[in-house]
This record gives C-alpha cells, sequence and structure tokens, in this order.
C-alpha cells in the first residue's frame, strides 16, 4: 500500500454499501405524518434550517444521534429510540428490495484480502450484520465495529480508536476510507489518514485528507499505485 500504510478501515454506508439515498428515504417516511420535509423551519427559531437540509448536516452520525437531534430542533413527539425503531424498520425494509454494492468493489476488494481490513461505523449492530450479509461482504473485516460497541459515535473517534487498537497496527498506519465530514472527522482524531469518497455531499477541498475521489474503487487503485 502507497504512502507507508498497512491496514484499511472502512465506513460502510456509501463506501461500500450504496445506503445513502435508502436513509434519506427511510428517514422521510418515518417523519412522514410527523412533520414537512419542505420548507419546515424549527419552532421558535426563524430562518433556521429545514428538515432536509437539517439532515444533510447530520450525515455520518448514528441513527440515535441524528433523532436525538431532529427531535430537538422541530420539537419532535418521540422519544429518541422510538424514532429511531420507526426509521429502522423502514430502512430494514427498503434495503430488502434496494440494496446493492457498488459497481466493481467486490474485485477490486478481493485485491486487499490478505492484509488486515476493518470496519468502522456509525450504523447499529443489527443494520450492519444485516447489509454485510445483502452485500456479499459478510466475514471480510475483522473487526467490525458498530456504535453500539462504543460510548459515542462519530465525529468521535471512539470507533476508529477501537478498530485500530484491535487490529494492533500504529494509527499512523492505517487508512480510513470514509464519505462524511463526520466521519473523516473521526478517522483523523484517532490518528488515521483518510482518503474521501464523495458519494455524498463533500465539500471540493478537505484539509488533511489524503485525496477526494469519485469512488471507493477510485481510493483504493489509488492506494495501491
Amino acid at each position: 500500500m502507497s504512502e507507508g500504510f498497512s491496514a484499511l478501515i472502512f465506513d460502510m454506508d456509501g463506501v461500500l454499501a450504496d445506503t445513502e439515498g435508502i436513509h434519506v428515504r427511510a428517514w422521510d417516511i418515518a417523519l412522514s405524518g410527523i412533520v414537512g420535509t419542505g420548507g419546515l423551519r424549527s419552532a421558535g427559531e426563524p430562518g433556521s434550517a429545514d428538515v432536509t437540509e437539517e439532515r444533510n448536516r447530520l450525515a455520518g452520525m448514528s441513527s440515535p444521534e441524528i433523532a436525538r437531534e431532529l427531535i430537538r430542533v422541530f420539537r419532535l413527539p418521540f422519544s429518541v429510540e422510538a424514532l429511531v425503531e420507526k426509521k429502522r424498520t423502514v430502512f430494514r425494509r427498503l434495503i430488502e428490495i434496494e440494496l446493492a454494492p457498488f459497481d466493481g468493489l467486490r474485485e477490486e476488494l478481493l485485491r486487499w484480502r490478505g492484509g488486515p481490513l476493518a470496519l468502522a461505523t456509525s450504523s447499529a449492530r443489527a443494520e450492519t450484520t444485516l447489509i454485510l450479509e445483502r452485500i456479499g461482504f459478510e466475514g471480510w473485516f475483522d473487526p467490525v465495529i458498530t456504535c453500539d460497541d462504543v460510548a459515542r459515535a462519530k465525529p468521535a473517534p471512539d470507533c476508529y480508536a477501537l478498530a485500530i487498537r484491535r487490529l494492533g497496527v500504529p494509527p499512523a498506519q492505517c487508512v480510513a476510507v470514509e464519505d462524511s465530514l463526520h466521519g473523516i472527522q473521526a478517522a483523523r482524531a484517532a490518528g488515521a489518514g483518510v482518503v474521501a469518497v464523495a458519494t455524498s455531499e463533500l465539500p471540493e477541498h478537505i484539509d488533511g485528507v489524503l485525496g477526494i475521489f469519485p469512488s471507493t474503487v477510485a481510493a483504493l487503485k489509488w492506494l495501491r499505485r
């Protein structure tokens, strides 16, 4: 691997699996009938973001953290647990019929299976297991760290720090593959290098990343150049 790295740590949503649009639709369906998603303003805060903008701002965070913020900003009549379960129920139904890995990713990842590959995601363990099974990557990553394994999800560094400890590799020899600013922040705070994948909305320039690539496949090809 280039740049002196010896271990890869992957985010999952938007990096291994094309789930970002499914997450968005799951939140929209879960919120339908509770709030509108077109131009609704947070109570008592004139000019604040609408639901879609707020949800985009929270990209890369765990579902409980997203739910907590949506409830706070829009004063929703739900507990965090109830809103998360509502969203996850919809999400599980959608991925059964819509989920697919990114084109060419399986073939590219086969080139890396001899080395240490880990996963660090803000998704819950049950969702992570289901997604990896559906896209054919079950058993490809060790360790698999989810938001259920740490006290704080991204943008806190906990999931990456735990993955690095379990890999037994110095942080400076690890490179994370991420598609969100919160995930990039988490990986960098844990001491890992980062390649950014622009499958979701990212700025054209991000300080501290090794590069920004249009896909995970492109990022991996660059790393093994």
